[in-house]
């Protein structure tokens, strides 16, 4: 059940508004996604953000905002999640009442943001701010595929009386009323548990609005876009001397159903790509950053040599990541188009080597439009 979650019920806050700006550059997703959540309870309930993550995806910013007040959490790595907020959690999985706290569980099969955002008033309006970045898996015939969120697009469940043409101001008005007439249980709620939330489907209790938009900037010409979710529309700048840059947007109205999902095709996908982008900062400064950070003054102060150097630099590949120019190679050859001794080759020992390889769920072994989903990482330059 991703989303905001009433830690006391282990119910859904109603989902009112979400927006959803994103950007493909390449083979790589950026997406800000703001969702506005409704507390229609005539009580404060203590409220928790479940996000999951798809694979190959990291959070770069949250921010939520409760009666005005603008909360922003600081992202860090695994190992100090753990240390700071190691007693948060308790050994089964659950998650004790606490302000403020993070956890990245990597033990289940996909990466999920857990914020405890504490008491929210009654009747109150919560903003919630993610932004993330993916690497996108690359289909067996070369294309690439965009979701929506499950947090940002919970299927509307429909009530009998909403079937019957009630009004929504009516039936959040009933629902609060028999949200607040059922006394809270006096033994205490159980301890919340991630891996069942995670199993249930995202719900919203009534109709939402819902705008979507997806840039896609492409180092490669475009063969098409296609949805086979919704209908879409696709606009281009008139000027443009070729089809690399197009504007995805919904054609019809959000019908509450599914993901939105979005298919990329290339118009070569079994070349190689290559993209090169360049980090926040000159190499001057990021010389002069480096000379300043204190493990790199006490490693060069025992030993100056340029080996050592470059043994730090190293080590702080991932700190700096943004501050160096990154490059990512994408390639999805065609095996089915290959030489016969490629397909099939004999081993000199006797037997068949398999060729095939994989990256992910999506690209594995080739599909029957032939390729594979072998794809790049990033590399330093």
């Amino acid at each position: 059940m991703p989303g905001l979650i009433n830690k006391e019920s282990r119910g859904a806050l109603p989902l009112s508004v979400c927006d959803i700006t994103s950007c493909v550059r390449g083979y790589t997703l950026a997406m800000t996604a703001s969702m506005t959540y409704e507390n229609i309870e005539d009580r404060a309930v203590e409220g928790i953000f479940l996000y999951p993550l798809e694979e190959n995806s990291i959070v770069v910013g949250f921010e939520t905002m409760i009666c005005s007040q603008i909360i922003t959490l600081q992202i860090k790595d695994k190992t100090k999640i753990d240390d700071c907020y190691l007693d948060g959690c308790t050994t089964n999985g659950g998650l004790q009442s606490g302000s403020g706290q993070v956890l990245v569980d990597e033990d289940l099969e996909r990466t999920v943001l857990l914020v405890h955002l504490g008491l929210i008033p009654p009747l109150e309006t919560v903003h919630v701010l993610v932004s993330t970045s993916s690497e996108l898996c690359t289909l067996p015939c070369g294309g690439i595929r965009v979701r929506s969120p499950p947090a940002c697009t919970p299927r509307v469940q429909r009530s009998i009386n909403e079937e019957q043409g009630l009004s929504p101001n009516f039936c959040r008005t009933r629902e609060r009323s028999s949200c607040a007439s059922s006394p809270p249980d006096q033994s205490g709620p159980p301890p919340l548990c991630l891996a069942s939330l995670l199993e249930e489907e995202a719900i919203n209790s009534m109709d939402y609005q819902f705008n979507f938009q997806l840039e896609i900037r492409a180092p490669y010409l475009l063969a098409g876009v296609e949805s086979p979710s919704h209908a879409i529309r696709a606009d281009a700048d008139p000027q443009a001397r070729s089809a690399t840059s197009v504007m995805i947007t919904l054609a019809d109205k959000y019908t509450y159903d599914c993901p939105v999902e979005i298919l990329i095709y290339p118009s070569e996908p079994h070349v190689p790509h290559v993209l090169i982008e360049s980090g926040d900062i000159t190499p001057g400064e990021y010389d002069e950053f480096l000379h300043g950070r204190s493990d790199f003054i006490k490693a060069v102060k025992k030993d100056g040599s340029d080996l050592r150097k470059v043994e730090m630099l190293n080590r702080r590949l991932h700190k700096d990541l943004l501050h160096n120019p990154v490059v990512m190679l994408n390639f999805c050859p065609d095996l089915r188009g290959g030489h016969q001794d490629l397909r099939g080759g004999q081993d000199p020992r006797g037997g068949h080597q398999d060729l095939r390889g994989g990256s992910g769920p999506e690209g594995g072994s080739p599909g029957p439009e032939g390729g594979s989903g072998l794809e790049g990482g990033f590399t330093r330059t």
